[in-house]
């Protein structure tokens, strides 16, 4: 009995910069293979996929939903690097106030710990999950390892997030979870004993391929991870190749109850992003 887990780096549909890595989970044997990377998923290879929805289709959502097909066997799991659900401002009503209502009682709860102002959020550009990440998860990190959590409708992340709203349309939803590969890298760098240059250097164009490489081949010896030679050079040449590994490395995570759950109370509806527990 094996497994099949993705994981899917969206890029804008009109480059070739998306990536999807392949991973087969064999739970007898705990083993986990790199089955496949495909990267520089644009264009069409034969306009075979149908849907309702195919009239509204670009060539990369063509070549992308074509790839999926092309997996052989049903996935269990995929995880995306890009918001899955709306901000609260474009919800149902009772799911937007429940939503919003979180939010300020959360931004309240920050500013009476912090002794300051409450924090702003708008409700139609982020989501809960990114308050929650930004003032709580990585807050609480020391300052060389935070980084910028981006809005589901800002500015660089709206155009991925209405195009990944709108492929959900031929996907199985419920096979879907949100993944950020920055704080999988993160988790797992802590994890695997690496320090805090990997952060700093992994997605830098000069740096980067080395630091890859240094955590891919940690992941292999302490976790069991198999990966051929050839995905090794691929994952640590290719950002959104490595990526992509990193979100299909979450969704077994997720799968297998290794990822951290949302605090009590949290408006999950609203949406939610998988990472691995700190331990």
């Amino acid at each position: 009995m094996r497994e099949r887990y993705l994981g899917l780096e969206l890029a804008g549909a009109k480059n070739n910069k998306t990536a999807l890595s392949i991973l087969e989970f064999y739970p007898k044997e705990q083993k986990i293979f790199l089955l496949d990377i495909r990267d520089r998923i644009a264009g069409p290879r034969g306009s075979r996929h149908e849907s309702p929805h195919s009239e509204g289709l670009t060539s990369g959502d063509q070549a992308l939903l074509e790839e999926l097909d092309d997996t052989d066997e049903k996935f269990t799991r995929m995880a995306v690097n890009v918001p899955l659900t709306l901000p609260p401002a474009f919800l149902a009503h009772k799911a937007e106030q429940t939503a919003v209502e979180w939010m300020a009682r959360f931004s309240k709860k920050l500013a009476r710990e912090r002794r300051g102002a409450a924090v702003e959020f708008t409700s139609y550009t982020q989501r809960p999950v990114e308050l929650w990440l930004r003032q709580h998860v990585l807050a609480s990190l020391p300052k060389a390892m935070q980084f910028e959590v981006d809005e589901a409708f800002g500015g660089n992340r709206a155009p991925l997030t209405a195009r990944m709203h709108f492929l959900q349309r031929m996907l199985d939803r419920k096979k879907l979870v949100e993944a950020l590969p920055k704080l999988t890298a993160l988790r797992l760098c802590l994890q695997l004993g690496l320090d805090r240059r990997f952060l700093s250097r992994y997605r830098k164009l000069e740096e980067g391929a080395h630091a890859r490489l240094v955590f891919l081949e940690q992941l292999v010896a302490q976790r069991g991870v198999f990966i051929y030679d050839r995905d090794l050079r691929k994952l640590s040449s290719s950002l959104t190749a490595f990526d992509s590994f990193l979100c299909a490395y979450t969704a077994l995570l997720s799968h297998l109850g290794k990822c951290e759950k949302p605090p009590r109370g949290f408006p999950v509806a609203s949406g939610w992003v998988e990472f691995p527990r700190e331990s």
